[in-house]
């Protein structure tokens, strides 16, 4: 049996269901509520990996009842800045107690009447509520706003403030999240904290004046775009070295499965299509098998075949033999 030629007929006949699954999608009127029914299910902040996570402004989508030419924020000229927290820890003080990070701004110049934000983070922590049942706190900044605030889902929370009037925000926090640390915390664990523009099908994000004017939508083009700074709660000390993932085992169990194939594959296709693979670093790493640093169809036929000879064919061929030959 030629393993190589068998796996690689089995991987082009996957990929072209993919191919055709995926334009058949494409074709299909896009509802209305997409982004609704989509809202919730991504949190860049959960990998889990000890990373920081930067604000992406690239997630940025004008709103289109704004009918306008797109906006430029390079034609902003003041220098607002939001930004979260980034505090180090001493792990051995502070396992299982309660953090308070602050979400500032400074620099405001148009007034606003109009803010919502979407918070992710690592659900490595959890949320303390505040006597009122709230999950965030309303920070000296948005005196004179109604606020309030709610968790969407584990990992997410979401904050509003709103005003009859457009108020200019004096520098200072917006609002405050009171985090319980783990109680397992360790030295160079880290928790990425930060905002991610949302659409949750309800109400964007947003950060403007009543009027809706060109100063307020330049200002919170600028505010989504470039003007947003994440943070972290970040344990004190060194991670110690973690050994080398096991070659082809995508998911972590410990043996190269037919999911570790699956998830290689969707990886794979999700890289190519130009979206995130939806893989930690180290899952990343145990998928590319040949080590060039680089996801490829290489990749996933390699764990295929690696899979099918262990599991069905039972020629029990090493790493070695598939990577160094024809695998025959």
């Amino acid at each position: 049996m030629d393993l190589k030629k068998l796996s690689a007929a089995i991987l082009s006949c996957v990929l072209t269901c993919c191919a055709i699954h995926a334009a058949e999608h494409m074709l299909r009127p896009y509802p209305a509520s997409a982004r609704q029914q989509t809202a919730g299910t991504d949190n860049p902040f959960n990998k889990q990996n000890d990373a920081a996570v930067p604000y992406d402004g690239r997630r940025w989508v004008q709103p289109p009842e704004w009918n306008c030419p797109t906006v430029n924020p390079r034609h902003y000229q003041g220098g607002i800045m939001l930004y979260c927290d980034k505090i180090g820890l001493e792990p051995e003080y502070v396992r299982g107690k309660v953090q308070r990070v602050y979400f500032s701004i400074i620099g405001a110049e148009v007034p606003v009447s109009m803010m919502k934000f979407h918070l992710y983070y690592d659900t490595r922590l959890k949320v303390k509520e505040n006597a009122a049942g709230e999950v965030m706190n309303a920070g000296k900044a948005v005196a004179g706003f109604t606020t309030g605030s709610a968790m969407p889902e584990e990992g997410q929370l979401s904050f509003y403030a709103y005003s009859p009037d457009d108020i200019t925000l004096p520098n200072g926090s917006l609002f405050t999240v009171d985090f319980i640390i783990p109680e397992n915390a360790e030295p160079g664990d880290l928790y990425p904290i930060g905002l991610a523009y949302t659409d949750d099908g309800i109400v964007c994000d947003t950060f403007i004046n009543s009027a809706k004017d060109d100063a307020g939508k330049l200002q919170m083009t600028y505010v989504f775009t470039k003007g947003i700074y994440n943070g972290y709660l970040k344990m004190a000390g060194e991670k110690p070295a973690a050994a080398a993932p096991l070659r082809g085992d995508t998911d972590g169990s410990g043996a190269v499965s037919a999911e570790d194939v699956q998830l290689a594959l969707k990886a794979y296709t999700e890289r190519i299509a130009g979206n995130d693979p939806g893989l930690s670093d180290r899952a990343l790493q145990a998928a590319d098998v040949n080590d060039d640093g680089t996801l490829s169809v290489d990749d996933v036929q390699n764990i295929l075949i690696y899979y099918v000879s262990n599991t069905v064919a039972g020629k029990h061929l090493t790493w070695e033999e598939i990577l160094g030959s024809d695998a025959r």
